[in-house]
């Protein structure tokens, strides 16, 4: 089996870094893609690339300096996010709508793109999983606050819920993940770094696809759909 490789894009301090120590205890080689690297020092990282994801035409260049140092990742999560907090849905510009997009959604696509053209290179017995960090915004709209940020989960969603479609047989797996509180309310500023580092582990050890949309409470996955 080839070595495990997980790529941590936008690595913030509570989920990107719990996930990243969490992979890092489990024996993954761990790279982090991220716009501050200060914070990024300790030993649970192999490497560490400055990224800027409102620009989705340089995440390419993140995978080749991976690939090249560390090998290919055969678990990537993607972490990063942008958002406009404000009432009025047109207070935004629209190039600042654009640019959340493009961390929110384009460069996620950007980001599976390469991850696929990577899993197709790594051997049959290795587990080949892509996680997108979402949240509650596609099922639970908030318009009046979280406008763009709401629009971009929401495409990125749609996206998740394709691949998984698509490239199920080929045992890519894709996945939305959600935290939510036990009631299946958002779990908003409750929100654990470490319930999604051991959520995230326990879908990169499945070997087949399991449900897109990957809702959990704790660190266990809890079907919402039909409550």
């Amino acid at each position: 089996m080839a070595a495990q490789v997980v790529l941590i894009l936008g690595a913030g301090a509570n989920v990107g870094a719990k996930t990243a120590e969490v992979f890092a205890k489990n024996g993954y080689k761990v790279a982090l893609a991220t716009r501050t690297i200060t914070h990024h020092k300790d030993n649970t990282r192999d490497l560490v690339i400055q990224a800027d994801f409102a620009d989705p035409s340089s995440i390419k260049s993140v995978f080749d300096e991976v690939k090249a140092k560390i090998g290919t990742p055969n678990v990537i999560v993607y972490n990063a996010a942008a958002a406009n907090f404000n009432p009025d849905p047109f207070a935004h510009t629209v190039s600042s709508f654009a640019a959340n997009l493009a961390v929110n959604t384009t460069s996620v696509y950007a980001a599976a793109k390469e991850a696929v053209a990577g899993f197709e290179t790594l051997p049959s017995d290795t587990n080949k999983t892509f996680i997108f960090t979402g949240n509650f915004l596609p099922f639970m709209p908030m318009p009046s606050l979280l406008l763009d940020l709401g629009v971009g989960k929401s495409a990125t969603a749609h996206l998740i819920q394709g691949l998984a479609t698509v490239y199920a047989e080929k045992g890519f797996n894709f996945y939305f993940g959600d935290e939510r509180k036990a009631d299946g309310t958002p779990a908003n500023y409750e929100i654990s770094g470490e319930n999604h580092a051991n959520f995230y582990l326990e879908l990169a050890s499945k070997k087949e696809q399991r449900p897109w949309n990957a809702s959990f409470v704790g660190s266990k996955y809890v079907d919402f759909t039909k409550k």
